[in-house]
């Protein structure tokens, strides 16, 4: 028996590949971003160096999917051209050869014209023409920069204390305390606002091309409708899990920042208490020795006067317990502070593993019917509601169809 054909007119059929093909662009300028702004590496280097190769890979990971997105759009459109030419006879193998047009339907998916309501909501129109991927935002001050100036002053100031220091412990005292703060903090937040504002952009498409497969869907009936049905559904599905991927890794960037930030803080403040504790001690006895060293050589009139070098040496010998007991001070202190860099490493870590997850992790079981129901509930960008998982949802990229 013919399959039997309720068709809408060519009409919506070119009407829907107008809304298709106008998203090729909008994938265009989405993968030149994730090359770009989700690629921003500038400024991971000490403490956040371990991020470097892992934020380009996330990144290419996501531009693939969204080339293949790009280079879906003609394929749906050719798709949607074929069935227009062709469908206007319901002769029994043109129906099959139809249908195979479009890959198997979703198990227990179902016809959207038997769906309440559906012309009503659906259309065709291209309301993101305008379609931008606007800059992220410059984070809030977090005053790091300005206090690392303040120290890197301070340092300067208090060579000779650094050399005893280091002569004592055998370490750098400012490769101890600042060079692990060098670099960007801000690069995490920026990366943070790049997928923010991808996630968006996917949304906003996915959100489009189904509108446009819903009001299509709702005016065709029979068995090829329901294979494209599920076929622009995969791939709006598709389209929003990406959306929802970028999310996450939107959100593990803004939580690594706002955790390293805090910790940065209290190394930055560690450091300030330090010097105001102990290392301006340890310049002031430094310098108090050398000063007494040589007014002992003045009075014993040259460093050949045996009772100058006596007397020096018994000065130093004073001094130098002094200064050895400042030191031990100063290596706790540093030791506190090193704790300090030792957690920021531990958050940078939890950022790397959820990239690493968003990239690797398999596919979850998709339940067709309660992503319809998102839709029906919540409209066609329902990821946008607060009510969304995207956490969950990212496992529909599996849905994207290959051709």
């Amino acid at each position: 028996m013919a399959d039997v054909l309720v068709v809408p007119p060519s009409t919506d059929f070119e009407a829907y590949n107008k809304l298709v093909s106008a998203q090729t662009d909008h994938f265009a300028a989405m993968v030149t971003w994730t090359g770009k702004e989700c690629s921003e590496t500038d400024g991971l280097t000490a403490l956040l160096a371990k991020l470097q190769p892992y934020v380009p890979e996330v990144a290419q990971y996501f531009s693939g999917k969204l080339a293949q997105c790009q280079g879906g759009m003609g394929v749906i459109t050719d798709k949607v051209s074929t069935v227009n030419t062709q469908l206007r006879t319901q002769d029994e193998q043109n129906a099959a050869d139809l249908q195979k047009i479009y890959p198997d339907a979703l198990s227990g998916f179902p016809d959207i014209s038997s769906l309440p309501g559906g012309s009503l909501v659906g259309d065709f129109s291209v309301e993101n023409e305008d379609f931008k991927l606007v800059q992220p935002p410059d984070p809030p001050d977090s005053g790091i920069i300005s206090n690392l100036a303040t120290i890197t002053g301070k340092f300067n100031y208090a060579a000779a204390a650094e050399s005893v220091y280091k002569a004592i412990t055998g370490n750098d005292l400012r490769d101890q305390l600042l060079k692990p703060l060098l670099g960007d903090w801000d690069r995490l937040f920026y990366l943070h606002g790049a997928y923010d504002t991808l996630g968006d952009g996917c949304y906003v498409v996915a959100g489009t091309l189904r509108k446009g497969s819903w009001k299509l869907g709702s005016e065709w009936r029979g068995a090829t409708a329901t294979a494209f049905d599920s076929y622009m559904f995969k791939w709006t599905m598709g389209i929003g899990g990406i959306g929802d991927a970028a999310k996450v890794v939107s959100k593990a960037y803004e939580d690594g920042y706002h955790a390293i930030i805090e910790l940065a803080k209290a190394a930055i403040a560690g450091i300030n208490a330090l010097f105001n504790l102990a290392i301006n001690k340890l310049i002031k006895k430094v310098g108090e020795m050398l000063a007494g060293d040589a007014a002992i050589e003045i009075a014993g009139l040259g460093p050949e006067d045996p009772f100058a070098d006596a007397a020096a040496a018994a000065w130093t010998a004073y001094k130098g317990y002094e200064i050895y007991k400042i030191v031990r001070e100063i290596v706790q202190g540093v030791n506190d502070i090193i704790d300090i860099f030792k957690n920021i490493d531990d958050e940078v870590e939890k950022t790397q593993q959820t990239l690493q997850q968003v990239v690797t992790s398999a596919a979850s079981p998709l339940d067709v019917g309660s992503l319809i129901d998102q839709v029906e509930q919540h409209g066609f960008e329902f990821e946008k509601d607060k009510s969304w998982n995207a956490e969950a949802g990212s496992a529909r990229i599996a849905l994207l169809p290959s051709v």
